[in-house]
């Protein structure tokens, strides 16, 4: 019989009770014949070989035919029905009266929904079953087919879960699936199963979750949507080694680890962070960066700053400086933000200590939010009260500045 063809066991049953009866009687109750093979036709799945020996006592059923049985053995191998005409790529192997019949029904049957696998394709999870402890069935494709998984390889997939402090083994997941509720859960996870590229008949739940962040994570370096958790591994060459997800490895370049320059990386290893996909090459891999994720989130983040100034227009801040220039200094109020602490808006002692060069990156300072330009942040360490008069005297000094290198510039001259 072609075996293109599916059927389903029960409707067949039921439109045909004659042939469950006739089944039932060629799978239970044939009987030793002088320990040779004897065919035995299931009427509703397919044709099977059976062995039974003569230390075999059973009592044969009364009436039984075994006409069809002897016509389907030639003492090595099935004979093919030749009995009626039919397609030449299908065998026939059953001699039964209703051979026709049923071969008929069976050319005729379409299953909706069945789909063909193909090796290393992705296939929707509806349904997972326990085989045996080291196998489980996936229902894919809506019911259309089902395929197994070796639990053995997949550790990383149960790695995903805990219990308690400790990674779930294949025991503890196999026992889990008992458990309506986080089967259901494990179900509305959306798994896809990867089809193994040696047998259609095998698959990957992890090959399958690999593969579908690959995918994702692939789209996310134009679409800028979503984040994921990275674990840093080591450093490596100007940057770290991550792990996306306790899934994928992936390259951090150091000037992509902070919105400011890195100095100590041996203190990034270990850390969990936010990160979003930079690029991919398919050498090297995927190249993550942690500046994106923290300029994507840095709007949302201005804007809550924002708010809270609403409340107290002279909320104080604590940040610590990053870097220098001749207009200020920047200073760095969180791991988003980093704001500018201009010259010409800090008190007296500040102004001094810059320009005796004594504030240096790592310096910890205590600001006001002067200006918000966009995402830029102007800062202050002058109550808001006292800025104006600050402002007025920075500028006097900047112009008395000027006037004097003016003057020196001329007496060299001269």
């Amino acid at each position: 019989m072609a075996k293109k063809h599916a059927i389903n066991r029960t409707d067949v049953i039921n439109k045909h009770p004659e042939w469950a009866k006739k089944t039932k009687e060629s799978e239970a109750f044939l009987r030793e014949k002088d320990e040779k093979k004897i065919i035995v036709h299931n009427a509703i799945i397919r044709t099977k070989l059976w062995t039974y020996k003569n230390n075999v006592k059973q009592e044969k059923p009364e009436n039984f035919d075994w006409t069809p049985y002897d016509t389907g053995w030639n003492g090595k191998s099935l004979r093919v029905n030749t009995s009626f005409k039919y397609n030449k790529k299908d065998k026939v192997y059953s001699h039964e009266s209703y051979a026709e019949e049923l071969y008929n029904l069976y050319s005729g049957v379409k299953v909706v929904g069945t789909k063909e696998l193909v090796k290393n394709s992705l296939v929707n999870i509806s349904d997972i079953n326990v085989l045996n402890n080291d196998t489980i069935i996936l229902t894919i494709n809506g019911g259309s087919n089902n395929v197994i998984v070796d639990l053995n390889k997949e550790q990383r997939f149960f790695n995903q879960f805990s219990v308690g402090n400790e990674k779930m083994s294949k025991d503890v997941f196999i026992k889990a699936l008992d458990n309506a509720s986080f089967k259901s859960e494990l179900l509305g996870m959306n798994l896809l199963a990867k089809i193994t590229p040696g047998d259609i008949e095998k698959a990957s739940i992890w090959d399958g979750y690999v593969e579908t962040l690959t995918r994702e994570m692939k789209e996310q370096i134009t679409l800028n949507k979503k984040a994921y958790y990275a674990t840093i591994l080591s450093t490596n060459k100007g940057g770290f080694v991550v792990d996306i997800m306790n899934t994928i490895k992936a390259f951090m370049p150091g000037s992509m680890a902070a919105a400011n320059r890195v100095t100590d990386f041996e203190s990034f290893v270990g850390k969990k962070l936010e990160v979003m996909v930079e690029s991919w090459d398919p050498s090297y891999g995927f190249v993550v960066s942690r500046k994106k994720f923290l300029r994507t989130m840095l709007p949302s983040k201005i804007n809550e700053m924002h708010n809270k100034l609403l409340d107290n227009v002279d909320t104080v801040f604590t940040g610590h400086v990053t870097g220098t220039t001749p207009f200020g200094v920047f200073v760095e109020l969180d791991e988003f933000i980093t704001g500018m602490l201009h010259k010409t808006l800090v008190k007296d002692e500040t102004r001094e200590a810059m320009r005796n060069n004594e504030i240096v990156p790592g310096t910890e300072v205590n600001v006001y939010v002067h200006k918000i330009e966009g995402t830029r942040v102007i800062l202050s360490d002058v109550p808001s009260a006292e800025r104006d008069v600050i402002i007025a005297k920075r500028e006097a000094e900047e112009e008395q500045e000027k006037a004097e290198a003016l003057s020196a510039k001329t007496t060299a001259v001269n």
